[in-house]
């Protein structure tokens, strides 16, 4: 019988595989975790034939099958797209949020000001860690947690620096924006003060 304990071994996985995904499109880590993903499938096929020790611990069991599942499709996705040599912006915002079978509280209305008043005026001059502290509490404030680590949010936002630079032929900056319940990183060109 599948009890609580099992389902919660299973979601810290869950987590974990997450962010190895992470790391990987972020180009921190050189190979996909696809040994890992056959594990945690293996694991909740197996947890799914036992049986569950009631409604609840069933209802639980299918939350976690219907995320894995949201999130393979992604992980797919994000791979073909890579191999075809399609590049993804945004890759922080979409991974940051979770998947569209949890649903997140929309945020107070006053909250999603204030994380913009405050984000909007702290235009980012190539502090990362700034940057990425301010995203991080953006999306406290709006209620949700920050699922990306310190390495791979620098990784990828220097990835997206150097594209966009070559793109428009100077620097950027960045700045955290809160759109709803969504929190993400806006580029604009440098101002030429800064240039200069």
């Amino acid at each position: 019988m599948v009890d609580s304990g099992q389902l919660v071994m299973v979601e810290r996985a869950l987590q974990q595989l997450t962010k190895e995904w992470e790391r990987f499109f972020a180009g921190v880590r050189s190979t996909p975790p696809t040994a890992e993903r056959e594990r945690l499938t293996r694991r909740l096929r197996m947890l799914s034939q036992e049986g569950t020790g009631g409604p609840a611990v069933q209802f639980r069991l299918e939350q976690l099958q219907g995320r894995f599942q949201s999130y393979s499709q992604m992980w797919e996705r994000m791979l073909r797209e890579r191999e075809e040599g399609r590049t993804r912006q945004g890759y922080l915002a979409r991974t940051a949020a979770p998947p569209a079978a949890e649903s997140t509280p929309a945020p107070t209305e006053d909250a999603v000001r204030a994380a913009n008043a405050r984000a909007a005026t702290t235009v980012d001059d190539g502090g990362v860690s700034a940057l990425y502290e301010r995203y991080v509490a953006a999306k406290r404030e709006v209620g949700q947690a920050s699922r990306v680590d310190r390495a791979a949010f620098a990784a990828q936002l220097e990835a997206q620096r150097r594209q966009l630079e070559g793109r428009l032929g100077g620097p950027v900056q960045f700045e955290v924006v809160v759109d709803g319940n969504k929190v993400k990183l806006a580029a604009r060109r440098a101002s030429r003060a800064r240039q200069e």
